[in-house]
């Protein structure tokens, strides 16, 4: 069931990661309690990385959590890549760490990368979709890989191809986000502000963002003061 959109505004990164955990922590629980497990969604970046360590220190069954990526850099540099960032914020290659981690599977280029990581989200959930996605926010708007030149390529896609100023990236795909009943939008900072505002208060005429789109009505959006549109 759908909630309206809501929004959380805190001081700092900080009281922001906080709070954000303490929201994921909540709809765990709940997924835990109706289905016996939770598959969630995570992003990388800044932001979202600080709420993952902030996560690890709440009271989760962690045997029946499922992590997935949202999205990914198509690179054999992996300190490019975010899979390793969340790894060590959430501590999932530490020995005794029990949730299970599904990283996209990197290789070739980005269409065979995003054909096999379908297939491992089938595996998964064959019918359905996560039930908590953790989303980040770019400067132009976009989330997730979905950039506003791709929003209208292949939106019923679970897993797509893009490339974003000539770097391939995977993604989870438009609609299938979307269809998340927890999505939860971070962002942190000044950079933030003009996006976050573009999605709170949409100008008249201006180009409608992916971040907007995949939030549709309704999920959460948690700020700090330095992203709020209302600061000066």
């Amino acid at each position: 069931m759908f909630m309206p959109l809501t929004c959380m505004f805190r001081d700092t990164p900080a009281d922001l990661a906080s709070a954000a955990a303490d929201l994921i922590a909540t709809h765990v629980h709940s997924a835990i309690s109706a289905r016996g497990e939770c598959l969630i969604a995570v992003a990388g970046g800044t932001t979202p990385v600080s709420t993952y360590r902030e996560l690890t220190r709440r009271d989760i069954d962690w045997a029946k959590v499922v992590f997935v990526q949202t999205d990914e850099r198509v690179t054999p540099q992996l300190a490019d890549r975010s899979d390793g960032l969340i790894e060590s914020a959430l501590g999932l290659t530490d020995p005794g760490h029990r949730a299970t981690w599904h990283p996209i599977p990197v290789s070739g280029d980005g269409r065979e990368t995003a054909a096999a990581y379908d297939e491992q989200l089938s595996l998964l959930r064959a019918e359905g979709v996560p039930d908590i996605a953790v989303l980040g926010l770019g400067t132009d708007g976009h989330t997730a890989s979905i950039f506003d030149h791709t929003l209208r390529e292949d939106p019923y896609q679970r897993v797509v191809a893009t490339t974003y100023h000539g770097e391939q990236r995977v993604s989870l795909g438009l609609n299938y986000l979307q269809a998340v009943p927890t999505r939860i939008l971070l962002a942190t900072g000044g950079s933030k502000r003009a996006a976050l505002a573009q999605i709170l208060t949409p100008a008249t005429g201006a180009a409608v963002t992916s971040a907007a789109v995949v939030l549709g009505q309704d999920g959460y959006i948690l700020a700090d003061a330095a992203a709020h549109p209302g600061q000066a």
